[in-house]
Order: structure tokens, then sequence, then C-alpha cells
């Protein structure tokens, strides 16, 4: 008989959200394991978007992860009012660039895709228009290089909140987590009947038995499978993107409670969000492969931070100064390879794999040709042996959706547990949870210092 009928590595949005996803269900012996804090690597460390990404329409196979997020954004808009919130975005028409036309297509497929959503459909701006829902944009370059701009909805989030969020819920329902504890070994037990597994603490070591196995650590999920000796199928790519988040008085001519969000072209014609953010003014984000190196402890590149200041400098009214700076933080996205996949099959496992696993073949150490802008933002759960799944990849905005889909597959290898039910406010407890402990729902900055 094993301790537990599931046991989840990893305390970011997809770790903590199966947590509640499974607890949801009724299922007993649930419990999450987390290194750090909750929410304390990449989903407290995102650009705060809840939204389909209206650039990913450019690729046809995304369509569908398209289409997801926008049915995601609508639910999360339903029943985490409040965490979860519309935006409406300024999109500029750059001369030489994507025509009005083109644009004008891509937001009515945007808005068909999206249904009843409850946000308003997209809309033509004049140029005085534009200026009234952004005022922080350069006038002479908007004046000279635009020709007016496009309105549309999405929304945004309190991203480390709702993990937070999501693991006290679950706890309410029946599950269980901790913080600052590691999984340092995994071993099947016979027969396919779950696994054995340590888990060491700052009270030491103890032995539990799990019926399975989720592994949702993000960049580190290959790097666990190395450490206890199981041959990754995935091969990743890590993304790094940083950000600069500018404290209120960087912008003198708006104001961030009635200001519009903004797509802003830099000069290689690659777009990064400028978002009135939580009373301040989120900038980002950038790519840059992240090789060979531990992804705790990241800080923003002197390269990365010039770039997006260029894309500010270019098209923005602010004073980028470091007094007006509040932080700079970087994140890492985990972008799994499909054509790469099963690639460390049949090599032999390497001493010095376990001491880093980031220089082994699991993680790409460069691009490798590969526009990294072009690939696919779809999650992949891949059944690593048999009762152990792995999570790659994702965007936050269908983390939910993605964890209902893994709590099926879960809840048919157990033979137990209902229907998921976090699609409903009732499983959130938020009115409850508001009143018990207020302090879960302000987003901390500590908490992104990984």
């Amino acid at each position: 008989m094993t301790d537990l009928d599931v046991l989840i590595v990893g305390g970011g949005c997809h770790g903590a959200g199966l947590l509640h996803d499974l607890a949801s269900r009724r299922i007993k012996g649930v419990h999450l394991v987390e290194e750090k804090s909750l929410s304390s690597g990449t989903s407290s460390r995102s650009t705060k978007l809840v939204h389909g990404g209206l650039r990913y329409l450019e690729h046809l196979m995304q369509w569908p992860l398209v289409h997801e997020a926008l049915t995601e954004r609508t639910l999360l808009l339903r029943v985490l009012k409040g965490l979860v919130q519309p935006l409406p975005f300024v999109l500029p028409v750059f001369k030489g660039d994507r025509p009005a036309w083109m644009l004008r297509t891509g937001l009515f497929i945007y808005d068909s895709m999206a249904g009843n959503s409850g946000l308003p459909v997209s809309r033509r701006l004049t140029p005085e228009q534009m200026f009234e829902a952004a005022p922080y944009l350069n006038k002479d370059r908007m004046l000279q290089q635009s020709d007016g701009a496009f309105l549309y909805y999405d929304a945004q989030m309190l991203d480390d909140v709702i993990v937070k969020i999501a693991a006290a819920a679950a706890q309410k329902l029946g599950a269980t987590y901790e913080e600052n504890a590691t999984v340092s070994g995994i071993a099947p037990l016979n027969a396919g009947q779950g696994f054995r597994v340590i888990i060491r603490n700052s009270a030491g070591e103890r032995q539990v038995t799990a019926r399975c196995v989720v592994n949702a650590a993000g960049a580190w999920a290959n790097a666990n499978l190395i450490r206890w000796g199981i041959t990754p199928h995935i091969r990743c790519l890590l993304n790094q993107g940083s950000h600069i988040l500018f404290k209120k008085s960087a912008v003198a001519s708006a104001k961030t409670e009635n200001s519009a969000a903004c797509l802003l072209q830099n000069k290689d014609k690659r777009v990064v969000f400028f978002i009135p953010w939580n009373g301040q003014w989120l900038l980002g984000t950038t790519e840059s492969v992240l090789p060979a190196r531990e992804p705790r402890g990241l800080k923003p590149t002197p390269e990365e931070i010039q770039y997006l200041l260029d894309a500010a400098h270019l098209n923005l009214d602010i004073d980028t100064s470091d007094e007006h700076i509040a932080e700079r933080f970087a994140g890492v996205r985990t972008m799994p390879v499909a054509e790469r996949q099963r690639v460390m099959s049949g090599l032999q496992m390497r001493s010095e794999w376990i001491e880093n696993p980031f220089s082994s073949p699991a993680y790409l150490q460069s691009n490798e040709g590969l526009n990294i802008s072009s690939l696919s933002r779809e999650t992949i759960i891949d059944e690593t042996v048999q009762g152990m799944f792995s999570i790659y990849g994702g965007k936050y905005t269908t983390y939910r959706a993605e964890c209902e889909k893994l709590g099926n597959r879960i809840s048919r290898l157990l033979q137990k547990g209902g229907q998921s039910m976090t699609g409903t406010a009732e499983s959130w407890f938020i009115g409850e949870l508001l009143n018990e402990s207020p302090e879960l729902f302000k987003s901390l900055p500590e908490t992104r210092i990984i």
C-alpha cells in the first residue's frame, strides 16, 4: 500500500494548478514538494498577461493554442475576478511593417476565436485616439512612423498570487504541500506499483511511496530526471526573458490607472510589451538562449537591459534613469523542441551530467538555427516512465486547462476521482481566503528572487 496517490514536484503554476485540480476531484493523498517557495521560479517572473497570443496567429499550427488560451482567458476573468482583469491594448500601425489590413484581419480572427468573451471587440483608432489611450507614447515617433493604431483587449494577472491561491484552495480541499524541500531520489517499486521517494528538508530525510509522480519543475524538469537516474525523452531550449519594472514616476504624461497597454516595435521589428501593472509600468520581454547553467539566480544581462531601454527610448516619453526603476528581473521559459525528442535514448548517463544536468544533451546549448519566436508555446506532457509524468513548456494562460487534461489522465490511471472543478469560482474560496489570509493576495517582489 502506498502513502500517496500523487506526488507533485514543483510549486509553479503547473504544480500548484495540478494540486488544485486533483484536490477538486476529491482525490485524497495528493502532496506537492517545492524546493524554494511557491511561485518562486518562472511563475512569478512573467509579463503578467492572460492572453491568447495575438502574434501566434502568424503561425497556422499555433491557432489551436490561441483558441485554447482565449477560452481560458474568458474563464479566468470569470472565476478569478480581481486577480485577472481586462486590459486594453494599443497596437500601432507602423509604416513599412504589417499593413493595417493585415492587423485588422488578425484582430477579427482573434475576436472571433474568443467568442462571447465579455470583452469589447477591437476597433481602429485615429492618431488622436491613440494618444488618448496611451499618452505615454513618443508623439514625434508615432506621428512620423505610424498610421494610427488599433485597440483590442486581453487581460492581466497577479501571477504569483494565483499560484499561492491555487495551493491554498487545494489545501482546503484536502491536499497538502511543503516548501523548502527537495525530492532527492525516486525509485520505481516492483511491478509498476508506484515509486519510493526520498524527500529532504531542514529536518532531514524521509521516505514515502506514491502511486504516481508528476515532475512539474519547469526549467528543472529534465535536471530532476537526470539526477533521479531517468533518461528524459524531451529535449528543451531554455529561453531567458527579462523585464524592467518602472516606478509610476517614470512616466509624467500618463497615469497607470487609466492608460492602455501597448505593443512597441524595436529597431529589429520585434515587439515588446509596455504595460501598466500594479501601479507601476512593466516593460518586456527579451528572448535569449540560456546555455549549460543552473537557472537559479538569473539576472538580466546588460545586453537585455539595453535592448529594452532602446525600445523605451524609441517609442515612449519616459524617464529611464535608475531612480525611476523599481526592479529588473529575468525568468526562463522552458521550450520543448518536439522534433528533437528522444535524442538521449540509448545514451549512457555520464557523471558530469548528474553534476550539471544543464550541460547534458537534454538541454540545447544554442538555438541551433531555430527561430525562438516561432517555436510553439504549447504544453507537452510526457509519460517519462509508467506512472511518472513530466510537464514541458506551455503558457501561463493555459495552465489550468493543461492541468485538467493531466488530471483526467491521472484520474483514469488511479481509477478514482470525479470531474475537475477548477473552472468554478466555488473551488477557489476567494472570499474565505481573503478574510483568513489577506497576505496571500499581495504580489511580492521578493518572490522573483530565484
